[in-house]
């Protein structure tokens, strides 16, 4: 077994299985990082278990025996602080996607990448082990000072919207929500309490610079940060008109960014997240033909509404199914409701209107109300805290 003594904070673990490739970057680090390679999962593993734990443990995603994906996985396992990186080859953006949202991996890269751009990346992964370590010896939970705080990411680039995402969610504090356009995220800003936005400008549908003008007439107190390739005079003139000031070009510095990100909110100071009624959260999903998956907890209950193209097509909760598990959910007081920005269903399995719904669920409001010894109730209109998976 490793000594546990030694300088655990520069070791990176590098599995692959192309030799000449683990060849290649243990040349380029040498004298910068400790580096330990390993051709393929078994030696991988066999790494892990004798020479570990590691600051880093890189993959990739194809390697005989499981995938790139599982084995960070197993590595976080054993040692939950490593920051897991995955080596993706050009065509499998979706999997850069997901990959993005697992807790296990840290950052992704795309084949063909430079040394450069390894070693940044490694260096990064240290740095963030080395933070965590730090943060378990005070006895801390890894977050941001403050209340938990809505940030609102617009870009039409999913690879994008994903890194910056899966950075942010590291943070207990933050809470993400994502648009791919202007008009998405309109349409958010307009149903929940968004803290702050991070967008691109140059977006179809609807542009950042068009968000940043309809922001300014109707959330001018939101802070918003822009992110572009190359910010134009004329642009840069306009935004400072509107009094925004806050960009970052690309491509993006994650670090640059947490560092505005915090600079920003002491600045401003935000304010609380506020509730909006579930019923009127429902309608305005309806209204503005959102796609998305509503989690609704209550208690130690947790409920899902589906909603394609702002129709309730389903429902879901522990002993009910469908136009039931509607009802029942609709009912339940002081609940928290979490937006997912997808819908995993496709069948319409609830075929009523969702104000019938809306109505049917209020009537057996009224009811169980009515049977109780002083027919106390809040009806529908319960309080309910938005959030953003």
């Amino acid at each position: 077994m490793f000594d546990l003594t030694g300088d655990i904070t520069q070791r990176v673990l590098l599995v692959d299985e192309d030799a000449r490739f683990l060849s290649e970057c243990k040349q380029n680090l040498k004298g910068k990082l400790d580096i330990v390679t390993a051709l393929g999962s078994d030696q991988g593993m066999r790494a892990l278990a004798d020479e570990g734990p590691f600051a880093v443990v890189v993959s990739e995603l194809n390697i005989y025996g499981t995938s790139g994906m599982q084995f960070l996985s197993r590595a976080q396992r054993r040692s939950p602080h490593s920051s897991g990186v995955l080596l993706l080859g050009p065509d499998d953006l979706e999997t850069a996607i997901t990959a993005i949202k697992n807790r296990d991996i840290f950052r992704f890269l795309i084949k063909p990448f430079s040394p450069l751009i390894l070693e940044k990346t490694l260096i990064a992964g240290v740095d963030q082990y080395t933070k965590a370590i730090e943060t378990e010896k005070a006895g801390q939970r890894k977050k941001t000072p403050g209340s938990k705080k809505r940030i609102l990411i617009v870009d039409d680039d999913p690879v994008v919207r994903s890194i910056v995402t899966g950075t942010l969610r590291n943070y207990e504090d933050f809470a993400v929500l994502t648009a791919e356009n202007g008009r998405v995220a309109k349409i958010l800003l307009n149903i929940i309490k968004i803290d702050m936005v991070i967008t691109d400008l140059e977006m179809p549908v609807m542009s950042g610079l068009q968000l940043l003008s309809y922001m300014k007439s109707h959330y001018p107190d939101t802070p918003v940060i822009v992110l572009t390739w190359f910010l134009k005079k004329e642009i840069e003139e306009s935004m400072i008109n509107m009094g925004y000031k806050q960009y970052l070009e690309k491509p993006l510095e994650v670090d640059a960014l947490l560092g505005l990100i915090a600079e920003t909110f002491k600045e401003k100071g935000v304010a609380q997240v506020q509730g909006i009624s579930t019923s009127a959260f429902l309608q305005l999903i309806e209204v503005d033909e959102i796609t998305c998956t509503l989690i609704v907890k209550h208690n130690d209950q947790v409920g899902r509404l589906y909603f394609l193209k702002g129709s309730l097509i389903d429902a879901e909760t522990e002993g009910f199914k469908g136009e039931q598990a509607a009802y029942t959910i609709i009912g339940w007081e002081n609940s928290r409701i979490e937006l997912e920005n997808n819908c995993p269903k496709r069948e319409k399995v609830i075929n009523k209107s969702l104000m019938m719904v809306l109505l049917e669920a209020n009537r057996m409001i009224d009811e169980k109300a009515a049977s109780m010894p002083h027919g106390n109730s809040t009806g529908i209109e319960t309080e309910a805290g938005i959030s953003q998976i």
